[in-house]
């Protein structure tokens, strides 16, 4: 049988793990929501005198 304890007490994380995770946590990520959040932002500022109209809506 195998005796977990005994595995967990020779356990070592392997270094190159180590360095991912402090490379991937230490950088400043932005999922693609917050793309998407900007990217429409930028768009609003930019169409702020262009008329809001849908095409084929009638009011």
């Amino acid at each position: 049988m195998i005796n977990f304890e005994e595995e967990l007490k020779r356990f070592s994380p392997i270094p190159e793990v180590s360095q991912a995770e402090e490379a991937i946590y230490s950088n400043d990520l932005r999922d693609i929501s917050d793309i998407v959040t900007q990217i429409t932002n930028e768009i609003k500022q930019a169409n702020t005198n262009v008329p809001t109209a849908v095409v084929g809506v009638r009011r």
